[in-house]
């Protein structure tokens, strides 16, 4: 059993940061190409998928108390068959550290570095990320300490100011066109984030009792269903039915705050908190494929892959996605199978495995 290390509030944060990080940028948008005026009903939605990840969680922590998802599969399906099962499950889990240094490096590019190479980027930025997780999970997890009561303090402040320019009717009439666009709007948000914070069952051994792993999901689910909620019902309120054009509506929505005549621009704040979101999200998910390719190949420590995986990742957000196009395209239309098949698939494998592993050593 791994040392304990990290505590459940430093887990809850952790996951709310790994799903807004990048969340509260691509999640509107995504709403947003499907219905605008009930876009906050789809936020809603999250919920099911956060339910989801917590009883699978829940499930997953009743047979492996002690165990990363990683070794939970080779212990289900032995060494051969559950190796391939867990290079899978980081390949799919690469693929989503890919997709996020890309919005990074496009969201810091469009907002604020525009003449600087996203290349350059997102180099610079993995760079930190490596040397984060190469000197731990407690480092990892102080940085979540450390962001939370920067991000809390700012995002209150200009949501609370934006609500002044809120008009009630862009929200009317409620369900005008049913229930299917609001369906197809929510997709994303319970296939594609919600299952991200899947996550958490490679950080099970570091906690005291993991088996609390599950109401740790439950409580991140609700702080982000009503983060997600109240984001989603200003943007639109503010906005509009320009959303649907926008790349970044909630940065569109956070620039109309004007306070007296000399206080604005406080978008600035905006794209402060976001991209500290996302640096936490980029070293948790950093580290737990670290975690997971040490467990896999039985490698001394994580930090033998910590560098070689960054420049991997780097590598890799920059071949497979050109443009901020490919990157809204992969999530919009492809990431949610892919997360079923990957984020959603492995835990239910490792448990079948041992369940039927069980019941051939009782018969036996």
């Amino acid at each position: 059993m791994a040392k304990v290390q990290i505590s459940r509030v430093q887990l809850v944060f952790a996951l709310v940061w790994c799903v807004i990080g990048t969340g509260i940028v691509a999640i509107p948008t995504a709403i947003a190409q499907f219905t605008v005026r009930d876009a906050w009903i789809c936020a809603l939605l999250f919920s099911v998928g956060g339910t989801l990840v917590a009883l699978l969680t829940s499930l997953f922590t009743r047979y492996f108390p002690n165990r990363t998802l990683t070794n939970a599969l080779m212990d289900a399906w032995g060494p051969w068959l559950g190796r391939l099962i867990g290079i899978w499950f980081m390949a799919g889990l690469y693929i989503t550290n890919c997709t996020v240094v890309r919005e990074a490096e496009v969201f810091v590019g469009t907002t604020i570095l525009p003449k600087t190479p996203e290349v350059m980027i997102g180099a610079f930025a993995m760079v930190a990320v490596a040397y984060a997780v190469y000197m731990g999970v407690e480092v990892v997890m102080r940085d979540v300490e450390f962001i939370t009561p920067l991000v809390m303090l700012i995002a209150p402040i200009l949501f609370v100011l934006s609500m002044q320019h809120i008009d009630i009717h862009e929200m009317m009439p409620v369900l005008a066109d049913g229930w299917t666009p609001v369906l197809r709007g929510g997709v994303v948000s319970i296939l594609v984030y919600a299952l991200e914070m899947v996550i958490v069952l490679q950080f099970i051994p570091f906690l005291r009792r993991g088996k609390l792993a599950a109401k740790d999901v439950s409580i991140a689910t609700l702080i982000i269903t009503l983060v997600l909620t109240i984001v989603t019902a200003v943007t639109i309120g503010v906005v509009g039915p320009a959303t649907h054009y926008l790349s970044y509506p909630v940065l569109e929505a956070v620039r109309n705050v004007r306070v007296g005549r000399f206080l604005e621009r406080l978008d600035t704040l905006y794209v402060i908190a976001v991209i500290s979101t996302i640096f936490v999200k980029m070293t948790v998910s950093h580290y737990a494929w670290c975690t997971g390719m040490k467990d896999l190949f039985h490698l001394s420590s994580h930090r033998v892959t910590t560098l070689s995986g960054a420049l991997l990742v780097w590598g890799g957000a920059n071949v497979l996605f050109e443009n901020a196009n490919d990157v809204q395209q992969f999530i919009f239309y492809t990431g949610p199978t892919y997360a079923v098949c990957t984020l959603l698939l492995t835990p239910l494998l490792a448990v079948a495995g041992i369940v039927v592993k069980k019941a051939m050593a009782v018969k036996r």
